[in-house]
C-alpha cells in the first residue's frame, strides 16, 4: 500500500474517468504510478501523454530508451519502474550482462559506446543537474538533436516518475527482482 490510497475509476467523476480509460488503453490497469498520479486526473493525462511520445514517437531505438529508464530508476533508486522497465528491456533484447551492470549501478567501461554515453548522460543529468563539455561534445557526435533532447526529456520525465513512487511509497509488484 501506498502513502495515500490508490484511486479506482469508481471514485472518478465521469470527466476524469475518461481520462482514467485514456491512460489505462496502453497500459495494465491504473496501477503503478497512475493509481496515486490519478489524484491530478488532468496532471495524469499530461504525464501519460509525454509517457506515449517515448513509447511510441520517439526516434530512440527501444533497447536504448530502456537503458535511460533503467539507469535513471536505479539511479533513483525508484523500485516500480526498474521492475516494469526491466522486462522491456528483456523483451527488447537487451544483453543480460547490460541489465545487471544497470542493476549494480556499476560501471560503464564495458558498455559499447553509445550504451556509455546514454547511461553517463542519465547519470550526469541525476548528479551534476547538467551534462559536462566533454559528455555534451560526445553526445554531439553520437546522436542527432533530436535524439539529445529526447534523451534528456526521458531522464526527466523518469526522474519525476521517480519522484512520485519513492515519495509515495509505491511498493514494485510482489515478487518482483529489484537491486
Amino acid at each position: 500500500m501506498s502513502r495515500i490510497p490508490g484511486v479506482t475509476r469508481e471514485a472518478l467523476s465521469s470527466e476524469h474517468q475518461v481520462i482514467w480509460d485514456r491512460i489505462t488503453a496502453h497500459r495494465s490497469g491504473g496501477g503503478g504510478p497512475y493509481s496515486v498520479i490519478m489524484h491530478a486526473p488532468v496532471l495524469a493525462d499530461r504525464v501519460a501523454t509525454v509517457e506515449d511520445y517515448f513509447r511510441f514517437s520517439s526516434s530512440l531505438p527501444t533497447v536504448e530508451k530502456e537503458l535511460v529508464i533503467l539507469a535513471v530508476a536505479r539511479e533513483m533508486g525508484a523500485h516500480y519502474p526498474w521492475t516494469r522497465h526491466e522486462r522491456r528491456a528483456r523483451e527488447a533484447n537487451m544483453r543480460p550482462e547490460l541489465l545487471e551492470t544497470l542493476r549494480a549501478n556499476g560501471p560503464v567501461e564495458k558498455m559499447t559506446p553509445r550504451e556509455r554515453l546514454l547511461v553517463e548522460i542519465a547519470r550526469c543529468l541525476l548528479r551534476a543537474r547538467t551534462l559536462s563539455e566533454e559528455l555534451f561534445t560526445r553526445a554531439q557526435h553520437e546522436l542527432s538533436h533530436e535524439q539529445l533532447v529526447e534523451t534528456i526529456a526521458l531522464v526527466g520525465h523518469y526522474t519525476t516518475v521517480g519522484y512520485m513512487v519513492n515519495a509515495l511509497d509505491v511498493k514494485a509488484p510482489e515478487g518482483s527482482q529489484t537491486f
